[in-house]
């Protein structure tokens, strides 16, 4: 199977505004909001991407799995069927890596927004759960399991959707901005050093997060109420991914207006 890539975005209109932009100096908020309305519709695509609503099933059940008295099956029949008897977290993440490619296997192939989802669900479990751990080398499998069963709760739960799209929205403008972004760093540039063009990441970072705050406020209680009504299936996963994708189009829209972009 081949690998697709996102749409290219430099020939459109809405691409070259945003490459008017960035030598002007304008400000990160700016870039953002034209960046996400010249990628807008990859966005929408990217939202039915196989790959992001496995991952997110994925961090949906694996928090699930480590309530069980036998962990190490509960993750195999969620497909990380290479976990050692005693996972530690690198295990359990490198593991769901194996579990998503498993699953794009089967579907069309691997997108480029797919291997996005992947990295963005393994470092959203890392950071969450790392944040609760002293020690991310020097944890027992037992504390690994523990500190993984305490996203099963509505305030954890959200947390960790919050910094996979944020995350995933992170990388999907920067996907198209490293483009040309590169291009303006130097001496009388837009970035007169590579610390100046770190810091407008980080900004667009903080930019993301800011964005997706919506997520953090329904996640929790729609996690919450599909684990009374039964469970969340791989088709729920996906509904929510789509809706999450949705409310942060809005919001992104929503800026752009404000900014006049």
């Amino acid at each position: 199977m081949g690998h697709q890539r996102l749409g290219v975005l430099p020939r459109s209109r809405d691409w070259q505004q945003v490459i008017a932009l960035i030598p002007e100096g304008a400000e990160v908020n700016i870039v953002a909001a034209a960046t996400s309305k010249a990628a807008e519709a990859s966005m929408i695509d990217a939202s039915a991407d196989p790959a992001v609503r496995h991952a997110f099933w994925l961090l949906t059940q694996i928090p699930l799995a480590a309530r069980q008295k036998n962990f190490v099956a509960a993750l195999g029949h969620l497909g990380l069927s290479r976990v050692p008897a005693q996972p530690t977290l690198a295990d359990i993440v490198s593991g769901m890596m194996d579990a998503i490619d498993a699953a794009i296997g089967r579907s069309r192939g691997r997108t480029d927004f797919g291997e996005m989802a992947q990295l963005s669900a393994s470092e959203s479990l890392i950071a969450v759960v790392g944040s609760e751990l002293r020690d991310l080398f020097g944890t027992t499998s037992d504390q690994v399991k523990l500190a993984l069963a305490g996203l099963a709760t509505v305030k954890q739960f959200s947390v960790l959707a919050r910094d996979y799209v944020a995350r995933l929205a992170r990388r999907h403008l920067s996907y198209f901005l490293s483009r040309t972004l590169s291009d303006h760093v130097g001496p009388g540039r837009r970035f007169s050093s590579v610390r100046e063009h770190r810091s407008f990441e980080e900004a667009l970072d903080l930019h993301c997060r800011e964005t997706t705050r919506i997520i953090k406020e329904f996640s929790g209680e729609w996690f919450s109420k599909r684990i009374y009504e039964g469970g969340i299936d791989q088709e729920q996963a996906g509904r929510f991914v789509h809706a999450a994708f949705q409310k942060v189009r809005e919001e992104l829209r929503h800026r752009r207006k404000a900014e006049h972009v």
